[in-house]
């Protein structure tokens, strides 16, 4: 059995440098005890060496550049309920199925209700006496079993899809459909255009259910932009209107019943009405609330929410969502194991990309518990780790209807309940917050990894495996000003940064916040217009001159640390330079680093300390030339540290311990040296994340052991497509499901030595939960220590 050793700590300061944790706790909950001999015996009076919000405010947001992105539409509060009931039953099929969610403990179960919920109340008189007769006692038998346990019942929907198998439906409403280009609606029906008469209904068809048979809430499927484009009249006016006189554009590849796709990148046109769209689409979501919450004030919208999902995939590059759609709906939804293969990393990044975008509102994750997407039988260590792994996150499970194994979904049940209590309606504890851009993915990257996205997992990963509280954000973030509790901003390769967002940052730096930003971030507006130079140039010390691109690992750079820095002088790092007999005589003190990743080509401008340079392998007529691969600098009150050469990007693709030491160092220094309130020292699999529960006082440390046998698999391997005629003769399909390999986890294996740093004022007590296991606090220089014994999948470090 493994032992884990955590470690607790927290640090008395002199009042000069005491900082209290007032993004920790709203403060009528700071616990500011006086220290005592007493308590300094007992090691439990516990000084806060952490940020304060007033440390570094939100930037003023006097006089900023206009907005690029949408306002966020006013939020509606989520009622109370989505934070306690999280043991989620998702999509049985049946009523007796539903009815075993039920008795096995879930206290939210989603029953399918397509063909149902559609041919009651306002237009029931379209369908035969008796198909009403038996919707209406489907959905009330539902709500009535749900209700007699003290469970929630929700009804599972596609809101836009009536259409689709309904000729009756279709018959009496012709014109309620999505029109094609071509001025036709689909040659199968389909979609329905919610800008007519259909939405109008669909309002109503919402109220009417919400009132009729008491349910607590819906779950949208198929409701996304990418499925509601139309060419009717009515939305081609509206548009002129909108544009002054433009007309809706084109869509790139325009085929009968599939989604529309438009070119944002060359088409400014496009990006204009993309926007236009998706405000719509966003909006009316909103008014589907407004109306149900008019029936009842506690029912809500779960929704398909899995724009994330998309980065993976060059040809989905158009996204399927709009950030902002979260603040539109609810609960925000994730499919992940539907059609996206394990990763330990992407996975990690999903769970975060949706904590950020939903700002802790509310997110879900199908658990589907087959083990290649919808087919096969999944492992027990698989369905358990699925339903774990987003708990640190604030992400939670939705268990899909049983299948394969019946006895899964009441191990899944028993995993919730026993770890809920420290679960509900916790926040996450911010530092680091990481930037990844919409813009920047959709306009400069166009989807592909390898350009953009790779930077993103790359950093994501470092501060992952550095185990420090990270919190990704977008651009809308930046816009909107909410940076509070921030310490550290990082921009990996945001190459598409708006005057606004460019402002923000400055001045959450002036104010003294930490900027680290890699490669080309800030060279191209939100349009991806190109630059003279970086927007962020004066905070950068650093001038654009051009880029060095690397596609192929014989075109590596070679970094060489040129300062004494704390970045940079590292025993990791310089552990890492090359110095073999690269020539005759004595090996190198200090050698080269490898990097395969490219670079900017930047002059450093005064008031940059250049702490490493690097040269290019190729072209050899080049190669002896040095440029500033990192760049030291002060603004105002706050640090930067610009990294002109990809350490990020090479974190992904061809990882080396010393760029993790390099990112997470610079996140150290930008932050004056000021650690963040709770972390890890652990193996690199381990992954955790850190909460609060600010009614109850606590703050819990998550634990998840990712060390896993794959069964030898590759993670994500693509498999490249076969040549065009026997494509014809095979119609092998360029889908994700061949696309990579599907690993399915069989065991996990132990991690041991593992110390937890926790510096909030206050606590008196750990436990381990589950299990309520007594952790005795120790004392030590660095603060107060714990040991944890035998955690195995996932376990939580609970101080109160």
């Amino acid at each position: 059995m493994s032992i884990y050793s955590m470690v607790i700590t927290a640090r008395p300061l002199s009042r000069g440098n005491r900082i209290e944790m007032k993004h920790l706790f709203p403060r009528n909950l700071i616990l500011n005890k006086p220290f005592s001999l007493f308590s300094l015996l007992l090691g439990l009076s516990l000084s806060v060496p952490s940020i304060a919000a007033d440390d570094i405010p939100n930037p003023d947001s006097a006089n900023l550049p206009p907005r690029t992105v949408p306002e966020q539409i006013p939020l509606r509060p989520v009622p109370e309920w989505t934070r306690k009931n999280l043991r989620v039953g998702h999509l049985p099929g049946s009523l007796p199925m539903s009815a075993e969610f039920v008795k096995a403990g879930y206290n939210v179960v989603t029953l399918n209700a397509l063909g149902r919920w559609d041919i009651v109340g306002p237009t029931a008189n379209l369908y035969p006496p008796e198909r009403v007769k038996e919707a209406e006692s489907y959905l009330r038998t539902h709500v009535e079993n749900c209700h007699a346990k003290g469970a929630k019942a929700i009804f599972y929907i596609g809101p836009v899809q009536v259409p689709v198998g309904n000729p009756i439906f279709t018959k009496a409403h012709p014109d309620w459909l999505r029109i094609r280009p071509d001025g036709k609606p689909d040659p199968t029906p389909n979609f329905a255009n919610i800008r007519g008469e259909y939405g109008d209904w669909l309002l109503k068809q919402l109220a009417y259910v919400t009132r009729e048979f008491k349910v607590d809430g819906f779950w949208f499927d198929g409701y996304a932009p990418a499925h509601l484009h139309t060419y009717d009249e009515t939305t081609k006016a509206a548009f002129r209107k909108f544009s002054g006189g433009k007309e809706i554009p084109l869509p790139m590849d325009d085929k009968p019943d599939r989604s529309m796709y438009y070119d944002p990148v060359r088409d400014p046109v496009a990006r204009q009405y993309l926007l236009w769209h998706d405000d719509f689409f966003v909006k009316f979501a909103d008014k589907m609330r407004g109306a149900i919450r008019q029936e009842n004030p506690e029912a809500v919208i779960y929704v398909n929410h899995s724009a994330n999902r998309t980065w993976y995939f060059p040809n989905s590059y158009m996204g399927e969502y709009p950030i902002h759609f979260s603040g539109g709906v609810d609960i925000s939804s994730v499919e992940l194991y539907w059609d996206v293969p394990g990763d330990p990393l992407y996975q990690q990044f999903v769970y975060a990309f949706m904590q950020g975008i939903t700002h802790e509102r509310g997110a879900t994750v199908w658990i589907q518990p087959s083990a290649h997407g919808i087919s096969g039988i999944s492992s027990p260590v698989e369905i358990q780790l699925r339903g774990l792994e987003c708990l640190p996150w604030g992400v939670y499970p939705e268990f899909i209807e049983s299948t394969g194994r019946e006895e899964y979904f009441k191990l899944h049940e028993r995993n919730i309940a026993a770890r809920e209590a420290w679960l509900e309606k916790s926040t996450a504890i911010p530092y680091v917050g990481l930037v990844a851009s919409e813009q920047t993915r959709t306009l400069y990257a166009q989807g592909a990894l390898p350009l953009y996205f790779s930077h993103t997992l790359g950093a994501f990963k470092t501060f992952l495996e550095k185990h420090v509280p990270v919190r990704v954000l977008t651009e809308n973030d930046l816009e909107d000003v909410d940076l509070q509790g921030i310490r550290v901003l990082v921009l990996p390769n945001v190459a598409c940064l708006s005057d606004r967002a460019a402002e923000v940052v400055r001045r959450f730096v002036k104010n003294g916040g930490g900027l680290i930003a890699t490669f080309e971030t800030s060279l191209y507006d939100q349009n991806y217009q190109r630059r003279a130079d970086f927007a962020l140039g004066d905070i950068f010390q650093a001038k654009y001159v051009r880029t060095n691109v690397v596609t192929q690992r014989v075109e590596n750079l070679y970094l060489t640390l040129d300062a004494e820095h704390p970045i940079v002088n590292d025993p990791i790092i310089k552990s890492k330079q090359n110095t073999a007999w690269l020539n005759p005589g004595q090996p190198p003190e200090k050698g080269v680093l490898a990097l395969i990743a490219s670079a900017t080509e930047v002059k450093a401008l005064d008031g940059g300390q250049v702490l490493s340079t690097y040269n290019v392998n190729l072209p050899a007529e080049r190669a002896g030339q040095r440029h500033p691969a990192i760049i030291a600098s002060e603004y105002g009150k706050g640090r930067v540290v610009y990294f002109p050469a990809s350490v990020d990007k090479g974190m992904f693709f061809y990882p080396d311990a010393y760029m993790r030491q390099m990112l997470s160092n610079a996140a150290r220094w930008a932050a004056r040296d000021v650690p963040p309130p709770v972390e890890v020292s652990g193996p690199l699999i381990l992954t955790t994340a850190f909460r609060r529960q600010a009614d109850s006082k606590r703050v819990i440390v998550h634990l998840l052991n990712q060390a896993s046998s794959w069964g030898a698999h590759s993670i994500y391997q693509k498999v490249a497509p076969l040549p065009e005629e026997l494509n014809k003769q095979w119609g092998f399909p360029n889908q994700s499901e061949l696309r990579g390999t599907w690993p399915v986890r069989e065991e996990v294996i132990p991690l041991s030595k593992i110390k937890v740093i926790c510096r909030v004022e206050g606590i008196s007590k750990a436990t381990l939960q589950p299990g309520d296991i007594a952790l005795p606090l120790v004392k030590t220089a660095d603060g107060v220590q714990v040991i944890v014994n035998d955690l195995e999948m996932h376990a939580m470090v609970v101080f109160e």
